[in-house]
């Protein structure tokens, strides 16, 4: 690295400062510029200094880590903060990342943990104009070919379970921050999401950390929630760690949420749950498009069936539906040809099976588009999905007639004829 990469170290025990120096004074990128005892010296020192780094212990005497950090995001968002704590609760390291922290780092650890960490938090810093949010590209991504004035979202769906939706999202989500686009990737599937363990990312922080401030919900915000994919630069916004958590999210939080994004991403997708509640129906009512995935079995399309009477009845554009057929195979008796004629819709893309690839993808939590190995028909076929959806979406305004639609499902079916 050509840089100097500036480092604060704080901590109220002078040994524990001089250890982590002693860490980092062999490595000719990192400098350490000063040491805070205190909560309230780290704050003058970031103010006079400008550190690159600060590593900041949490539990001092007076302001704590917790909350010199949420000061120093506030007042200096181009310094960035790794956490340590001897403390590795979830509550703290969403706290911490709500603070403004970009790591966090369990005490003991080694040199080698705190030099990596050092030099991935700085390496992922956002480039500052006014607001301290994460553009999310990663270095040697392709530069995209044109921009949106306004992010679209969509949201990948299923009728019936276990149809592949979660990675369709990820390699979608993934192929398009690759290719150059601010992308973010939410796991809606809010009670058992399992995008956080096939991208191998540790949930510091989720969806429920917004829904108190969801009045006050802004990129700044949102930045400070969201959790950056090493490998690829994708932004993820996790689901809640516990199942219970998800209870107390909301059509409201949804559409918010969507509302927040749009100005801030190229693009939004949602893995859904396969469930069809009210939260659920809320993100695909305020979604552009939505990838409905089949697969060529009949239970599959009978429920994918079902959920086309459904959008008839919701009103939903035939354009905002994109069928593709996930795990082609011609072992299966139903060819794609088949799926196609027999729900008469058109399908705009298939993934052929692969299943012992996917599932070492998921169990390595590596997605197949990143995978070295790669095989060319996964990629290929992924990479012709995120072409349709660029021409789809060229000329799209972003004018959803179905977005803040509210009222229920039942509502919103057995009333619609009085309308």
């Amino acid at each position: 690295m050509s840089d100097t990469i500036r480092v604060l170290i704080v901590d109220d025990l002078s040994e524990t400062r001089e250890n982590v120096r002693k860490l980092l004074q062999f490595e000719s990128d990192i400098e350490v510029i000063g040491q805070a005892g205190t909560g309230e010296e780290a704050i003058s020192l970031a103010k006079k200094q400008q550190p690159d780094i600060i590593l900041m212990d949490i539990n001092m005497p007076g302001i704590d880590g917790i909350g010199a950090s949420q000061k120093i995001s506030e007042t200096i968002p181009r310094v960035q903060i790794i956490i340590m704590s001897v403390q590795s609760d979830p509550d703290y390291l969403r706290r911490a990342m709500l603070a403004g922290a970009r790591d966090f780092l369990t005490k003991p650890f080694g040199g080698d943990e705190l030099i990596t960490a050092i030099r991935r938090v700085y390496a992922k810093r956002p480039s500052f104009a006014p607001a301290p949010v994460v553009t999310g590209v990663p270095a040697g991504a392709v530069a995209a070919p044109a921009k949106f004035t306004n992010g679209h979202v969509l949201a990948v769906f299923s009728p019936k379970g276990g149809s592949g939706c979660t990675t369709v999202a990820i390699n979608m989500a993934v192929s398009l921050a690759k290719r150059g686009y601010k992308t973010i990737l939410i796991d809606g599937s809010f009670q058992f999401g399992d995008v956080s363990v096939m991208l191998n990312m540790q949930t510091l922080s989720s969806m429920v950390d917004i829904t108190d401030r969801i009045e006050d919900l802004d990129a700044e915000l949102v930045s400070s929630v969201v959790q950056i994919h090493q490998d690829s630069g994708l932004e993820v916004l996790l689901a809640p760690p516990k199942p219970e958590m998800a209870d107390v999210i909301t059509e409201n939080h949804v559409k918010r949420l969507f509302e927040t994004l749009r100005p801030m991403y190229d693009f939004a997708i949602i893995d859904t749950s396969s469930s069809l509640n009210e939260v659920t129906l809320a993100m695909l009512d305020n979604a552009d498009r939505i990838v409905l995935v089949t697969q060529q079995t009949l239970p599959s399309l009978k429920n994918v069936s079902r959920f086309y009477d459904l959008t008839d009845s919701l009103s939903y554009e035939p354009s905002k539906i994109w069928l593709m057929v996930n795990r082609t195979s011609s072992r299966y008796g139903i060819s794609v040809k088949d799926v196609a004629s027999a729900l008469k819709r058109p399908v705009i893309g298939t993934i052929p099976s692969e299943d012992l690839l996917f599932d070492a993808a998921a169990d390595q939590g590596v997605p197949v588009v990143l995978q070295q190995n790669r095989r060319q028909p996964i990629t290929g076929a992924f990479a012709k999905l995120v072409d349709h959806a660029l021409e789809d979406l060229k000329q799209d305004g972003n004018e959803n007639g179905d977005a803040g639609k509210s009222g229920g499902i039942f509502g919103r079916l057995f009333g619609r004829k009085s309308e």
